[in-house]
């Protein structure tokens, strides 16, 4: 019997731990990959039926039903306005936006009106303005405003004129026909329900007092608010359309009554 050469033993050896090592890590690691990180399985080729398979068809969105404005659109809804005042820094402003809202608290109807104004410019001015908009002379810089105004159409230069008012003329006025339309509501009252006081006597002559005072603080006050109203006129000197409440109509001697900063007093009701 032939005994195993030491060679032969160590090169059995290690065929022996290479095997082991292969059958405990099946996968060889990729060069260049940190030991124990997890190899990333190798990426899906998909066919292009496959492809066309998971693409989702995005829907066609529809045609919009207002054609967007051609230049000569745009263009014609521009007009160059020259506007001069009788006093100076008044200000003018367009209306960008509006939104109201119609309720009732308890059994009294409101009316909520959400305007934004924006400045357009300050007197002596040039500028282009958007001929279809509403305008305004705003209530500031010692000058009282304007009823909201529309600008002549068929025209491509225009020429406004504003005869400005004291905004102190215009606040006087209108603070007296508040009190004095609330001094005749509240003689009213006294004089209808005197009866039904110890002293009716008494009562209507409070009645009677505080109804002629009232009376006399609104002659005074409504005909000096109408009158110190900014006017805006054309270049043919006739006044430039009016939009009253934003539904073109109004009582043209009842002024709007300004209660508080929020709170107006309109011929429609209260506005907040």
């Amino acid at each position: 019997m032939k005994l195993p050469t030491p060679s032969s033993v160590a090169a059995g050896l290690l065929l022996s731990f290479v095997a082991t090592s292969a059958m405990a890590d099946p996968t060889s690691p990729v060069a260049g990959t940190p030991q124990g990180a997890v190899v990333p399985a190798p990426a899906k080729h998909e066919t292009p039926h496959e492809l066309a398979a998971a693409t989702v068809p995005q829907a066609t969105p529809p045609a919009s039903a207002i054609p967007a404005p051609t230049a000569e659109e745009i263009r014609h809804r521009r007009v160059t306005v020259r506007v001069d005042a009788t006093r100076p820094d008044t200000v003018v402003e367009r209306r960008s936006s509006v939104k109201e809202e119609n309720g009732a608290f308890i059994l009294l109807p409101f009316r909520a009106t959400d305007t934004t104004w924006e400045q357009v410019c300050v007197t002596p001015c040039e500028v282009d303005l958007d001929r279809f908009s509403t305008y305004r002379i705003s209530p500031q810089n010692k000058v009282s405003g304007s009823h909201s105004f529309t600008l002549p159409q068929r025209v491509d230069a225009l020429h406004l004129t504003v005869d400005s008012s004291s905004l102190l003329a215009h606040r006087t006025g209108q603070a007296l026909s508040g009190i004095g339309i609330s001094a005749v509501v509240v003689g009213v009252s006294l004089l209808v329900a005197a009866p039904d006081f110890r002293n009716p006597s008494d009562a209507r002559i409070a009645g009677g007092i505080a109804g002629g005072a009232g009376i006399v603080l609104a002659a005074v006050g409504i005909p000096l608010a109408l009158s110190t109203v900014s006017h805006v006129t054309d270049d043919s000197n006739r006044e430039v359309a009016k939009v009253y409440n934003n539904h073109g109509y109004a009582i043209p001697f009842l002024p709007d009554i300004k209660l508080s900063k929020s709170i107006t007093l309109t011929q429609r009701g209260f506005t907040f």
